[in-house]
């Protein structure tokens, strides 16, 4: 796994090289382990190595063909390069890795090559002769690619902040995606919370015509959402298929010349991942769990011990001490380059820390709920027609208690079920915020009237319309790996683990797994509100029934005891030099009044509270401009 970079400048630009190499130092912690440029004519790439396949020095990059008219920067993994380089008669290469593979079959084929490849990735690749860029971003989102465009320059990275550098630090806020920001917690579809920066779209590729000086943004897969006529008789064949699928997808992803490891909580999904690799590795493959000194977060050592001597792993137990939350916070923002709400990075930041320190290379869990039906929400929204029901009925009655945290949550799920409209259903499971718009007074004008132009529901209910003819349970799980995953899941994942230069790996995420799981309709993946019923079954005898017979666990992290105790100083302290630099957006006694509610229990808005204190870091730290 590496960090890439580059820059094109127009015919009469000229680019200082220095910034090139602050941007590659920005990325070091990607790949610390070499770190090269390329230049032709007015096209510079950069690239920092983690060497993971092929460690020679044949294999660094930026990477040039025979005759030097096309160049890469590759950041990821192809698990099925050597099949490739067999497929395509790619006898003559100088290294054992796969980007020269990818290099050499996109000279061949060109685009037509990018559905064959299994994998994770973020490349560019300089056509020369052509004088085009391609930039290429995989199928899911899982990697990263960050770019930006004006007359004068096109520039890419995989980190924002590395863009930046780039691009003489232009820090005005996208006030067009606030809203959703703040429904969310991060920013959907490829936008991102500084005006002009993007990212490529997952399953996309952007081609930039260096003479004409403009991109052109294209699709080369995409989920459909079409699923097959099975029937719940066909269980059987389905759970051998699943079965075989991800068997073969973890061993797949087990080609590295460097330690493997795995991430195991002892739930079902690393587990699995566990049982196979277990199988495939070549030795004993060494599992990871964590606890922390700090009872607010959950210890999975003594599961996750279990599963490992069910499997004979060389199990390590990490135990995390002295957790400086508010620098973590403030590391991990730098990282995102965003103000992201997802807390669950602050653990997985402080394991890829010392996980690190022992291998380069870990398998992990994510995707397993989305692609099988690992969440309540799936079931429930079979029966909305019941529920719309049940909340035209039940508003009146339940609105007459007294006020309480259990009425507001019972509310909200009855507004949300009342709407008739199945792509706002969708919308308003994976937020806490409501129709009210009572968020919206912690902003004052213009701005409030700016930020609420803007519907927050506008990309789910455009992508859950490309799925509008699958049962209700499948069209969530399509939107969930359409956008909560590469948008929020995966993004969290990245910067979390690259920080400490690790690289993980996601099975669940094959792309024979994921092609497959998306033609079973929801009410085979998940009967009867069974979650993982048909992943389950798929495991039994393969991973031990006390693991597919517990309850789900989850892994909340506790921000809101946080942001209530030693936080909040820090909270109001980056508020005070907030509103220095933007005094006029933020209504300072909105948030004195939801945190006083937040206390007494009469409303909960740790959520809102939680990513407020994001957005006022990051504004600080990354010098945001805020403007209409």
């Amino acid at each position: 796994m590496c960090g890439i970079a580059g820059v094109v400048m127009n015919s009469w630009g000229v680019f200082n090289y220095e910034a090139l190499e602050s941007a590659l130092l920005l990325l070091k912690h990607r790949g610390p382990d070499f770190s090269g440029t390329y230049r032709n004519g007015n096209v510079w790439l950069g690239h920092t190595r983690l060497s993971i396949i092929d460690l020679s020095p044949e294999a660094n990059q930026p990477m040039l063909n025979k005759d030097q008219s096309f160049a890469i920067a590759y950041n990821g993994e192809v698990y099925n390069f050597r099949d490739l380089k067999s497929d395509f008669r790619l006898a003559e290469l100088k290294t054992n890795g796969d980007t020269e593979v990818v290099l050499e079959s996109f000279i061949r084929h060109g685009e037509a090559i990018l559905k064959d490849l299994n994998g994770m990735f973020a490349f560019a690749v300089n056509d020369v002769k052509k004088n085009k860029l391609t930039l290429v971003r995989d199928r899911l989102g899982i990697k990263p690619l960050y770019y930006y465009h004006d007359n004068n320059i096109f520039a890419f990275a995989s980190e924002i902040k590395a863009l930046q550098v780039l691009i003489d630090q232009k820090t005005d806020c996208n006030i067009s995606s606030f809203h959703e920001w703040l429904y969310y917690g991060n920013s959907l579809g490829g936008k991102t919370m500084f005006k002009d920066i993007n990212q490529v779209p997952p399953g996309h590729t952007l081609v930039f015509d260096i003479e004409n000086f403009q991109f052109k943004l294209s699709a080369y897969w995409k989920l459909d959402g079409k699923t097959a006529t099975y029937k719940l008789k066909d269980a059987d064949m389905l759970a051998q298929k699943v079965s075989d699928c991800l068997e073969q997808a973890v061993n797949r992803q087990l080609v590295s010349d460097v330690p493997v490891g795995i991430f195991l909580s002892g739930g079902i999904d690393s587990s699995a991942i566990t049982a196979y690799a277990s199988k495939h590795y070549d030795g004993k493959i060494s599992t990871y769990s964590v606890g922390f000194d700090d009872p607010m977060f959950k210890d999975e050592r003594p599961k996750a011990k279990k599963v490992a001597a069910h499997y004979g792993t060389n199990h390590h137990e990490l135990y995390i001490s002295g957790t400086d939350v508010q620098f973590v916070i403030e590391e991990l923002i730098d990282h995102h380059g965003v103000p992201f709400f997802d807390a669950a990075n602050i653990p997985l930041y402080l394991m890829a820390k010392e996980v690190s320190k022992d291998v380069k290379v870990v398998l992990q869990g994510d995707g397993g709920d989305e692609v099988f039906g690992g969440y309540r929400r799936y079931h429930s929204i079979r029966y909305r027609h019941l529920l719309l029901v049940a909340a035209k009925l039940g508003k009146g009655p339940i609105s007459l208690l007294p006020d309480s945290l259990e009425k507001q949550r019972i509310l909200r799920y009855l507004n949300i079920y009342g709407n008739s409209d199945l792509g706002n259903v969708i919308a308003s499971l994976l937020t806490g915020e409501g129709y009210d718009n009572t968020l919206l007074t912690l902003f004052k004008e213009p701005y409030r009237s700016e930020i609420a132009s803007f519907n927050p529901f506008a990309h789910y209910l455009k992508v859950q319309k490309s799925f509008k003819d699958a049962d209700p349970g499948q069209q969530l799980s399509m939107v969930d790996l359409s956008i909560i995953l590469p948008d929020i899941y995966l993004e969290k994942v990245d910067r979390s683990t690259m920080a400490h230069s690790l690289e993980v790996r996601v099975p669940f995420l094959d792309h024979d797994l994921v092609d497959f799981m998306s033609t079973i309709p929801g009410y085979i993946k998940m009967p009867k509100g069974s979650k993982k019923w048909l992943l389950k079954k798929a495991l039994r005898g393969v991973v031990p029934d006390f693991v597919l017979d517990a309850p789900k666990a989850g892994f909340d992290v506790p921000f809101s005891l946080w942001l209530f105790g030693p936080l909040r100083p820090h909270f109001y302290a980056n508020l005070d030099d907030f509103q220095k630099s933007n005094p006029n957006f933020l209504n300072k006694q909105v948030l004195d009044q939801w945190f006083k509610e937040t206390e007494s229990k009469k409303k909960d808005h740790a959520t809102r509270l939680w990513k407020i204190y994001q957005f006022i870091i990051w504004a600080n730290r990354f010098n945001v401009r805020i403007s209409v």
